[in-house]
C-alpha cells in the first residue's frame, strides 16, 4: 500500500471530477491557480495579489464538500502565487514594499469571509522571473515567513523548474529551508524532452543528491495539451509511480488547468 500525497492545480472545481482513492492516498492538495500581482489589465500590482480561479466554482460550500466526501483522506487547499504565462512575472519595484503589500493582501484572500476555502498555505509558482536571485530570495522568503509566524497559513511549498532552479529556488531553499515544507519540481518545463520513464527517475534522482532532500520532492507535471511535448502523460504515469515505488518519494502533482475545454 502506497502512502502518498497527491496534488492537484486547478482554477476551477475539476478537483471534484477526479477519483480519490483512500488505499494509495494520505492526502489530497487541492492548488489554486494563480494568484498573482497584476491587475485586470495586466499591470504590475507589486505584491498586490488578487485571484484569477473561478470564484463561481471554486466556493467554501465545493471545498467542504469535497472533504466531507472523502473523510479518509487529509484535504489541504493551497493558494498558488505567480504564474507560468511571460506576461506574468515576478517583478517588484522595491522589496520592502512588495513583502508588505504581498503579506496583507495574501492574508486578505486566505482569511476573507467570502472566501473561506479553509486555506492551509501558499505555494510558489514563479516560473519567470524579472529579479535577480538575492531579490527574489528576499522576498517570497520573507513572505512565508510572515504568514507562516502570523498563523495564517500551516504549510508552503516552492515550485521550480529547470531554467530557474538552481539560481533562485535553490537559493530560496537554503536560506527558508525551515519555512519551506514541500518542493514540487515541474518536470514539464525541461529544456531537453523526456522520452522515457528512467530518464525521468534519474533526473529526480539528481534533484534529491544535489539539490532537495528526497522527503520533501514532489513530481510535478502538467497534463495541457502544448506541455506533452516535453514529457507525455505514459511517461510521467511510469516515471512517477518508479518514483514513489523505488524512491520512496513523497508524492505527484499534476496540473488541469484547462480540465473543462479539454473534456
Amino acid at each position: 500500500m502506497m502512502n502518498t500525497i497527491f496534488r492537484q492545480y486547478t482554477h476551477d472545481d475539476s478537483f471534484e471530477q477526479v477519483y480519490v482513492s483512500t488505499k494509495f492516498l494520505k492526502e489530497y492538495q487541492i492548488a489554486l491557480t494563480f494568484a498573482i500581482d497584476y491587475d485586470e489589465n495586466g499591470l504590475p500590482t507589486n505584491g498586490v495579489f488578487r485571484p484569477t480561479w473561478d470564484l463561481t466554482k471554486v466556493t467554501p460550500l465545493a471545498i467542504t464538500q469535497f472533504k466531507k466526501n472523502h473523510p479518509d483522506v487529509n484535504v489541504k487547499v493551497f493558494i498558488s502565487i505567480g504564474d507560468n504565462e511571460t506576461q506574468y512575472p515576478f517583478s517588484p519595484k522595491e522589496n520592502k514594499s512588495w513583502i508588505d503589500n504581498a503579506t496583507k493582501s495574501l492574508t486578505s484572500i486566505i482569511k476573507d469571509k467570502d472566501y473561506d476555502l479553509q486555506v492551509d498555505g501558499i505555494d510558489v509558482f514563479y516560473q519567470h522571473i524579472q529579479a535577480n536571485p538575492t531579490d527574489f530570495v528576499e522576498c517570497i522568503g520573507q513572505v512565508i515567513k510572515n504568514l507562516k509566524e502570523g498563523g495564517v497559513i500551516k504549510v508552503s511549498s516552492i515550485s521550480p523548474s529547470f531554467i530557474v532552479n538552481k539560481e533562485y529556488y535553490f537559493s530560496l531553499y537554503k536560506s527558508y529551508s525551515s519555512f519551506i515544507d514541500w518542493v514540487d519540481y515541474q518536470f514539464q518545463n525541461e529544456v531537453t524532452s523526456v522520452f522515457d520513464p528512467n530518464t525521468l527517475f534519474d533526473l529526480y534522482n539528481k534533484l534529491a543528491t544535489e539539490f532537495y532532500p528526497k522527503k520533501k520532492l514532489f513530481a510535478g507535471y502538467s497534463a495541457e495539451n502544448q506541455d506533452w511535448t516535453t514529457l507525455s502523460p505514459i511517461v510521467f504515469f511510469l516515471g512517477g509511480m518508479d518514483i514513489i515505488k523505488r524512491k520512496k518519494g513523497p508524492g505527484i502533482s499534476i496540473h488541469y488547468h484547462n480540465y473543462y475545454d479539454q473534456n
